[in-house]
């Protein structure tokens, strides 16, 4: 059926569009203020373990901390700086080469992120974020078996780790293992219930599987969380129509172009959709509007 034949598309974009940004398996925030706020508290955050520094430069955990901060600004050579420093101070610490290898990975150095990681575990084999690390620099690799081997290990040490059990998912569903990656990503929802990609994911995984219901249920939870995101709208809307409910369909296709006007796929299926109604005048209306919007000098 055509529903299952996009959905293999579907599928395919959620891999390529959240695997790469799984490090942080996050979105922005929904408005600007928060991010503004945000961003003065890390700052304030530098400030003060700058101060920690200059009355005892030799503080390693101060190195550490600024570390963790300058990566979530994205301040990545700033970040491995300060880590490399609380490693010289404190060799014998796991975490700052952890945090080394999480952004040699991220600045695309996987082979030298694989052995800074393996020093850390080296210090410390139960260091479950060093082996969520590794599963990532194998995910960057395009070592599926051994990513998911680190990844369990990873969660045999800490059951809470997201990103282990997002990427986890990932790679099984790649695999085809959809009620893998469902209990996977079920688990991750409980764990972080905000994070609408995994929504995305669990709910493609459940049309995998045949479960239309469970997939409406999880993508309107997300929208829930952020109601300000047309593609669950619209993909809703897919469900429904495969499930011939068009009045709902419809419903959804129409909040998809309420947020975003120029979603040319929604009315492309709103043309089908009143088509089969036996609506032409609609599914003209509907046509006319996709064909405008999807060509070339739109």
């Amino acid at each position: 059926m055509a529903f299952v034949k996009m959905h293999k598309n579907f599928l395919l974009l959620a891999v390529l569009l959240f695997l790469f940004s799984s490090a942080g398996c996050g979105k922005k925030e929904p408005t600007q203020q928060p991010v503004i706020q945000k961003k003065t508290q890390l700052d304030e955050e530098i400030e003060r373990n700058k101060k920690r520094l200059e009355l005892d430069p030799n503080d390693a955990a101060a190195y550490t901390t600024l570390g963790l901060l300058y990566e979530e600004k994205g301040m990545l050579d700033e970040s491995l700086a300060a880590f490399r420093q609380a490693s010289k101070l404190n060799p014998s610490d796991a975490e700052p080469l952890v945090g080394q290898g999480n952004i040699l990975n991220k600045k695309g150095d996987s082979d030298k992120a694989v052995s800074v990681f393996k020093k850390a575990l080296d210090l410390d084999p139960y260091n479950a974020e060093a082996h969520e690390g590794m599963g990532l620099v194998y995910v960057h690799k395009g070592m599926s078996e051994d990513a998911i081997k680190s990844f369990q290990r990873a969660l045999g040490l800490n059951s809470g780790l997201i990103n282990s059990k997002y990427n986890l998912g990932i790679l099984y569903a790649k695999e085809g293992k959809f009620d893998e990656a469902i209990s996977e990503w079920e688990k991750a929802i409980e764990i972080s219930p905000k994070k609408t990609e995994i929504h995305y994911n669990l709910g493609i995984a459940y049309t995998k599987v045949g479960d239309l219901d469970a997939a409406i249920a999880v993508w309107q939870k997300a929208l829930e969380v952020n109601p300000a995101m047309p593609t669950f709208y619209y993909t809703i809307g897919l469900v429904y129509k495969e499930k011939g409910d068009f009045d709902n369909a419809i419903a959804s296709l129409e909040s998809a172009l309420e947020i975003d006007s120029y979603f040319a796929d929604a009315h492309k299926i709103l043309e089908e959709i009143y088509r089969a109604k036996g609506m032409p005048g609609e599914a003209d209306r509907h046509g006319e509007l996709y064909k405008n919007l999807s060509s070339p000098h739109h």
